[in-house]
């Protein structure tokens, strides 16, 4: 499944808005959160994404041509969200890999740093902002 989120995070960042994507190696403090579950036949997954103010302005600034207030940080967190593990879905879902359905995208706030313990994670590089996506089983 991770292998799917990290093609759809490439296809996001890169082909989408034009930014390269690297591996990163440390995530930071005060970052804001999006979870997403994603439903397998009766398995559930809840996918977490962590990102800088920063790197959600990166988003913002190709994604709407212009800067983001604060107050629309968790707007674009959950649409973030919704478009790299959507896309995973339907990555899934073509290759037969079995039934995956998309839940609601939930903002989670900004935090110094997220309290959930991933069962498998990455960390992507993009203009020298880190950002975080994994999940953990439900």
């Amino acid at each position: 499944m991770m292998s799917a989120v990290c093609y759809s995070t490439k296809h996001f960042c890169t082909d989408i808005l034009g930014f390269e994507l690297e591996d990163g190696s440390k995530l930071g403090k005060d970052v804001y959160g999006a979870s997403i579950p994603v439903f397998k036949n009766k398995e559930e997954y809840h996918f977490y994404l962590y990102f800088k103010t920063d790197t959600l302005k990166y988003f913002a600034k190709v994604l709407l041509n212009n800067d983001i207030k604060q107050v629309d940080l968790d707007d674009l967190c959950k649409e973030v969200a919704n478009q790299i593990i959507g896309y995973a879905k339907n990555l899934l879902n073509d290759r037969g890999d079995g039934d995956y359905k998309l839940g609601t995208p939930e903002f989670l706030g900004k935090v110094d740093v997220f309290p959930v313990k991933l069962e498998e994670s990455k960390l992507f590089k993009m203009k020298n902002r880190t950002f975080e996506i994994g999940y953990k089983k439900a």
